[in-house]
């Protein structure tokens, strides 16, 4: 930890700052009207009670009231206009409904004329959404600023400074909005959080800017390790060895000298001796260890000095000594494993050298040349941790957190620590335009551009475009999008974006019953949730059409997953791509037919077109149904009573009640499609002796059946792409839409081309004023 006075500085200039951010009431700004006031004109002011309440009572309340409360919404409870002009965002979601023919419903037993629907339209129209753009810019000047949630911080200091921090590990959980972890109004500061981080900023710059004697070590991990014979991964925790398995793992040696070869190891003892592990150096055998904990009392730290030249080395770990004796009368005594829990290289001991942060920041001199020195290294990490210039009052006031005689080295590890725990660095401010909207300055459109595209900061390429101006206008900010695509930190796209989008992380709670599905365990799943990630970057990288991401003839897999889906030839737990064989062919190609969703949307012991259907409607149309109303009771398997037999039966039954009919039956419909995908994504063509039963019927009588059929529906016309479009931009803009925002997002979607590829949705979105643009309350 930081002495006090070095603690009390750092708040000082942390805190202050911080609220300046975040904003205060700007004086002179206008107060917020009262929107329930009456308007101007009695013909107006009059228009709900003599034309909207009459169409609500005749059309809308026998479900929207107190008692059916479809959709949680009561319609029935405003008794006039001023209380209906306290809740302006129910009339926003009345009106879209309305426009897109949606409500009420066409199982509805009386339908508004399209008179009545004016009536409606024109109240909303006069009295909510013209007086919302008011009242929203006469707000005082507060921004919500948004904040970089785990990953982005993970991903940031290790882009800004070569450390590999685990954020995720060690920093709570962030808010979800709208799908995803990047919106604004979601991620707050907490006090616990703020500690939290003030920790990992000390972690991260002792290891960024180390003491002299302090060894530099890589470690890998089970995930990032390549395994041969009787090897198997357990997750990212540890590799679990027997019949001679080996584990390697590589690393780049940045300079001949001394170093350590470190690994954690237990066993499962059996026999006479102790579990062995031979080290060996690019396949040479350079030391034979003993492992003698035991795996109940947990892992032992072993070392091996070895001399290493520098180049790409490979280091291994190969369980030397199985030993398997079934029929001995001991239980204790038959089965000998190795359990590997890491691979770490430090060094090198006879000379470190400079860490990825000196090398970047530190030049001849620097370290040599007390408080100057160290205000160079500190003006250069904050220009591009803080994302544009600084001044040389904030570098000094950095440079003032350390304690008075402090050497260079500490005088950077503690300026580290207050630049990293700064609103500068934990938060994207935006000010507010005066009104209306105003074009971002260049450094806030790198800004959105790093997280959107790197889930980062900008790189002094992106900065430096900004300084120049070159990201004044669209073509310049394409020019950079095309760059940062090629760039190999547009995977991440994968793991944050997709893996919001398509609900991934749902599969962390996925529990299929063991008794069941023996077969399903934990290394199955991560290896479902990797394809899907795999799939989406490859469809991105290679620049195919967005269709393909449906309809694909390749996908990704590993043994385990391979003999899952019934794919021969895979061998290996490295993920691998492979062509769909032909008895497959529109089984496993495209989203539809990837485990890591189905098996997310399933029950423990049977599937559900209903979870099934919400997530096509949610995930890949953008068209979430309306929450159940209260008191609804669910089709578990813990409440049937006998009067249905089947899923599908049941949810009949759910659906002859008024109140869950018109959410029920698109999704059921495109939920029953894919019931040929079994709890565990395993294909089936029956269950309990009963042939599977994938016709799906839709509202309007629109009939198919199976994934092959869905696919198909899905395909046609843009509402697939346009669904994407619509959680692409959320994501890239870090907050919810508004109606306006969706009509813009659906023309630019509309506009591209019938092949179009994720990156022509990606410049689009980035060359649209929606991006380049800020408005007031743009980060609520």
């Amino acid at each position: 930890m930081l002495p006090p006075r070095a603690t009390a500085a750092l708040l000082a200039a942390t805190l202050v700052p911080l609220a300046g951010a975040l904003g205060a009431a700007t004086p002179g700004r206008a107060p917020e009207p009262d929107r329930t006031a009456p308007a101007a004109g009695t013909a107006v002011a009059d228009a709900f009670a003599d034309r909207v309440a009459p169409v609500l009572a005749a059309h809308c309340a026998s479900c929207h009231d107190a008692d059916e409360l479809a959709g949680e919404l009561d319609l029935a409870r405003f008794r006039g206009e001023r209380d209906a002009l306290r809740e302006p965002e129910v009339w926003s979601d009345v009106a879209r409904m309305l426009r897109r023919g949606k409500m009420p419903p066409e199982v509805a037993e009386t339908r508004p004329d399209e008179a009545e629907v004016r009536a409606v339209l024109d109240w909303i129209e006069a009295r909510v959404e013209v007086a919302a753009p008011d009242a929203s810019a006469a707000r005082a000047g507060r921004t919500t600023a948004r904040r970089l949630n785990r990953y982005e911080f993970e991903n940031a200091v290790l882009d800004l400074f070569g450390v590999a921090f685990d954020a995720t590990g060690t920093l709570p959980a962030d808010g979800v909005s709208h799908g995803f972890d990047v919106i604004g109004a979601s991620l707050s500061m907490p006090p616990l959080l703020f500690e939290k981080v003030f920790d990992a900023a000390e972690r991260v710059a002792a290891e960024a800017v180390p003491d002299d004697a302090q060894l530099r070590e890589e470690r890998r991990t089970a995930d990032r390790m390549e395994l041969e014979g009787g090897a198997r991964a357990r997750g990212a925790d540890h590799v679990r060895m027997n019949s001679y398995g080996v584990a390697t793992a590589r690393f780049d040696v940045a300079r001949t000298g001394d170093y350590l070869v470190r690994f954690s190891a237990a066993a499962e003892q059996a026999g006479p001796d102790p579990a062995r592990v031979g080290v060996a150096i690019d396949g040479e055998v350079v030391a034979v260890v003993d492992v003698t904990a035991e795996r109940q009392d947990g892992p032992a730290m072993h070392e091996v000095a070895v001399r290493l030249a520098a180049g790409p080395r490979r280091v291994s770990a190969t369980f030397v000594n199985d030993y398997y004796r079934p029929e001995d009368p001991d239980p204790r005594n038959r089965d000998r494993n190795l359990v590997l829990y890491d691979l770490a290289l430090s060094g090198p001991t006879d000379a470190p050298i400079a860490t990825p942060f000196e090398a970047r920041y530190v030049e001849d001199g620097d370290w040599d040349d007390g408080k100057r020195g160290a205000r160079r290294v500190v003006e250069r990490v904050a220009r591009l941790a803080w994302r544009g210039p600084v001044t040389r009052n904030q570098v000094s006031a950095l440079l003032q957190v350390a304690p008075r005689g402090a050497e260079p080295r500490e005088v950077v590890r503690a300026a580290l620590v207050a630049v990293l725990v700064s609103p500068r660095f934990l938060y994207r401010v935006e000010h507010d335009a005066d009104e209306g909207t105003r074009a971002l300055d260049g450094h806030e459109t790198a800004t959105r551009l790093a997280a959107f595209l790197w889930a980062s900061v900008p790189d002094e390429a992106l900065l430096d475009a900004a300084a120049s101006g070159a990201l004044d206008d669209a073509d310049g900010v394409s020019r950079q999008v095309d760059r940062m695509l090629r760039d190999a930190r547009s995977s991440r796209l994968a793991a944050s974006f997709a893996a919001q989008w398509l609900q991934l992380r749902r599969l962390d709670a996925a529990a299929p019953d063991p008794a069941r599905f023996p077969d399903w365990d934990d290394a199955l799943a991560d290896s479902m949730r990797r394809e899907s990630e795999a799939f989406f970057e490859a469809v991105l990288r290679e620049r195919r059409p967005i269709a393909e991401l449906l309809d694909a003839d390749f996908t990704f897999v590993d043994e385990r997953l391979a003999r899952h889906y019934g794919i021969a030839g895979v061998q290996g737990d490295a993920l691998r791509r492979v062509a769909i064989p032909p008895h497959l062919a529109g089984v496993r190609g495209g989203l539809l037919g990837q485990g890591a969703s189905l098996v997310a949307t399933s029950m423990p012991t049977r599937t559900s077109p209903v979870v099934r259907g919400k997530w096509v409607l949610e995930a890949l149309l953008a068209t979430p149904p309306s929450p159940p109303p209260p008191g609804v009771d669910s089709i578990d398997e813990a409440v049937r009573d006998g009067r249905a037999k089947s899923v599908r039966e049941q949810l009949e039954l759910h659906r002859s009640k008024r109140a869950c009919q018109v959410c029920h039956e698109p999704m059921d419909g495109l939920g029953f499609a894919l019931e040929n995908y079994g709890p565990t994504g395993a294909w089936r063509e029956s269950e309990d002796g009963a042939p599977i039963d994938a016709r799906a019927e839709l509202p309007g009588g629109v009939r198919f059946e199976g994934p092959g059929g869905l696919r198909a529906r899905l395909l046609e016309g843009d509402a697939f792409r346009r669904g994407l479009a619509r959680h692409l931009a959320t994501y890239a803009l870090g907050r919810g839409l508004t109606d306006a925002d969706r009509d813009a997002v659906d023309a630019l979607s509309a506009a591209l081309p019938a092949d179009a590829d994720l990156h022509a949705l990606i410049h689009a979105i980035a060359r649209d004023d929606l991006f380049l643009r800020h408005r007031r309350g743009d980060d609520e």
